[in-house]
């Protein structure tokens, strides 16, 4: 039962109260039906760096992109004008919003629906970036297959060239900070100063065959470029190149190919975030009346990229 004096809504569950704006309970999860008030129902998010499972509404562009849709957007996925435009104005596939559960992720596709969206729900579970792709260290074309060597197996696995579904060529960043950081007392503040700072940037080519589990992430370094016969060069950047021209032109014509990941990487942040993990000493006395400690920072946007490249093969895939 609703009020106006109360703006409120009983679970039909465990009947406690819920603000008119939820999707679900916020305290058993069960889905609140308020007839009438479906445009002003929020549904449940997740944010980027939640380690839930959720549920991805990706974009199918295009669309166009007037100031009313975006700001259903903006509302929809709690993001800023700013970032909504950035993600509609994306060439592929995108994550508008990652739902806390199925019955969120439905009620954002039909409000979406409503502004002209098209979109595609797809989960955690189907997305699995927990599960790194098999890597591959070595490639073989023996005729109309193409050989898959990685470093722990001692047979290749097997791919006819013609079942090849999608290449996605991409960029994986890391960077590592080290710093100090004093504990505050009662006459100093808590300070952090940056020790060491190293950024890295790794090519990579992710190939996919007919199932997830043919997954193969190909990295430009620790890789053996003898595929390439005599054009193989010295350096890894130029071979890694080649070897996405030498892909390519080995493939068949209904193989999907997608370049669109550093254009859309930082537009994709809000949503599917970078992975952020710390390490840190115990404390110690750094002089009279001061106590710091050193900590190594690790970020990199592997993940991010595994969710949008298995994202394209759920996508392109036929049905």
């Amino acid at each position: 039962m609703t009020t106006a004096k109360t703006s409120t809504v009983a679970c039909p569950k465990c009947g406690r109260l819920n603000g008119l704006h939820r999707a679900t309970c916020l305290f058993c999860g069960q889905p609140l039906l308020i007839p009438g008030q479906e445009s002003q129902v929020l549904p449940s998010l997740r944010e980027a760096d939640d380690i839930e499972p959720g549920y991805n509404v990706i974009f199918l562009p295009p669309v166009l992109s007037t100031p009313e849709v975006v700001e259903e957007v903006a509302t929809v996925g709690r993001l800023t004008p700013e970032q909504a435009e950035r993600l509609l104005a994306s060439p592929s596939p995108v994550p508008i919003a990652r739902a806390a559960t199925s019955h969120d992720a439905v009620l954002l596709t039909q409000r979406l629906a409503q502004s002209g969206l098209r979109t595609v729900v797809l989960s955690d579970r189907q997305l699995s970036p927990l599960h790194p792709p098999r890597r591959a260290r070595a490639l073989v074309s023996v005729g109309e297959y193409l050989e898959v060597w990685g470093s722990e197996t001692t047979t290749p696995i097997r791919l006819p060239w013609k079942d090849i579904s999608l290449l996605v060529f991409g960029l994986l960043r890391f960077r590592q900070v080290l710093a100090r950081e004093s504990m505050a007392t009662r006459r100093t503040k808590a300070e952090r100063e940056e020790l060491l700072t190293n950024d890295e940037e790794v090519p990579v080519i992710d190939l996919f065959g007919p199932t997830l589990a043919t997954h193969i992430r190909i990295r430009a370094d620790g890789f053996d470029y003898s595929c390439l016969g005599p054009r193989r060069g010295l350096l890894a950047a130029e071979n890694h190149v080649r070897l996405g021209d030498w892909l390519l032109a080995s493939v068949s014509a209904p193989t999907v190919v997608n370049r669109d990941f550093r254009t859309v990487a930082q537009a994709i942040e809000p949503i599917w975030g970078l992975t952020k993990t710390k390490s840190r000493q115990p404390f110690k006395r750094a002089g009279i009346g001061k106590v710091s400690a050193e900590m190594t920072e690790y970020v990199d946007n592997d993940r991010q990229f595994t969710c949008f490249a298995r994202s394209l093969f759920f996508i392109a895939r036929p049905a």
